[in-house]
């Protein structure tokens, strides 16, 4: 049995990690005292005592965790750490926490002591970018774009408190268009993953529900290196993801696609949409799942040698 600590457990990601760590048949959490829960000496007794760190705090914070444990440990020693933060992930020392995206992605997951749990907007932007970007389709000119609509899960506590309490205010029931002035923390590490040579325009978006997100890029023909039709577009999906079992792809050319479809599950789906000269790609799943603490679990799996959907809701 493989022991575990979740450090910001108290926040949305430590509690779903949390959640889905108490159904793992592999995995026992070991606790952290509340009125500790901010004491490095203690988090480093407990860390001590664990394979997998998990951490689920700010930015600084997490830094602050990673420090001490590099003081603590060699490269070869000690826990896996997994950072659900943006402090690390490009950081070319840590690996990058997708294994879907590569071979050398997985197998950096499977051999790293410090893995870099991608963010929930840049997962879906990544997953749609990367297999474009790696088979040298779209022209090295090309200035992504993307909308991406998220459940308010995705701005913590707070956020959260704001959506369900009793004094919640108009502007609320709509959806809120955030990071007006294009500089979003996720799009270093979508640049830094997918090669771009410009960061591309992100247009979030928040709305009254809870969880799920629907991440949405348009191509047009122009953006390729060669015409490629619709069917085409599709198959670099559908062989970019065919041996994964948390990513699906499918073509849809009617009805509707909602947002919180994939809320409570771990994987992903693309869709690609449209038609030949117009074509949208979505993402869809949960930003606190293969957005955040699924993909956690996910990675923990990987690198401990456990089947990769175990305690995942897929």
């Amino acid at each position: 049995m493989y022991k575990a600590c979740i450090v910001g457990r108290e926040g949305t990601t430590g509690l779903r990690i949390d959640e889905r760590l108490q159904t793992h048949p592999d995995v026992e959490v070991l606790p952290i005292p509340e009125e500790l829960r901010k004491d490095v000496p203690t988090i480093m007794k407990v860390a001590k005592e664990s394979d997998v760190v998990f951490l689920c705090l700010p930015d600084q914070a997490s830094k602050d965790i990673v420090a001490a444990c590099q003081e603590e440990w060699t490269e070869t020693t000690g826990p896996v750490v997994i950072d659900a933060s943006t402090a690390f992930r490009v950081d070319p020392s840590w690996a990058y926490g997708f294994p879907e995206l590569s071979k050398e992605h997985r197998q950096q997951i499977q051999t790293a002591k410090w893995i870099a749990n991608p963010g929930c907007h840049a997962s879906g932007m990544i997953a749609i970018w990367y297999p474009l970007m790696q088979k040298g389709l779209l022209t090295n000119t090309y200035h992504g774009a993307a909308t991406s609509l998220t459940g308010y899960s995705g701005g913590g506590k707070s956020m959260i408190q704001s959506y369900d309490g009793e004094d919640k205010g108009i502007d609320l029931y709509a959806p809120r268009h955030y990071a007006l002035g294009q500089q979003h923390k996720h799009l270093p590490e979508v640049v830094h993953q997918c090669g771009l040579a410009t960061e591309p325009i992100i247009m979030p978006i928040v709305d009254d529900y809870y969880s799920g997100m629907l991440v949405s890029v348009p191509l047009v023909m122009d953006d390729f290196m060669d015409h490629m039709t619709m069917e085409q577009i599709f198959e670099v999906y559908q062989k970019a993801y065919q041996d994964s079992p948390l990513i699906s792809v499918e073509s849809q050319d009617t009805g509707m696609i909602s947002a919180n479809t994939m809320s409570g599950y771990d994987g992903m789906k693309i869709l690609v949409t449209g038609q030949d000269g117009r074509v949208v790609v979505h993402a869809l799943y949960d930003n606190l799942g293969k957005g955040a603490s699924g993909a956690a679990i996910q990675n923990m799996n990987i690198a401990l040698g456990l089947t990769e959907t175990t305690g995942l809701h897929i």
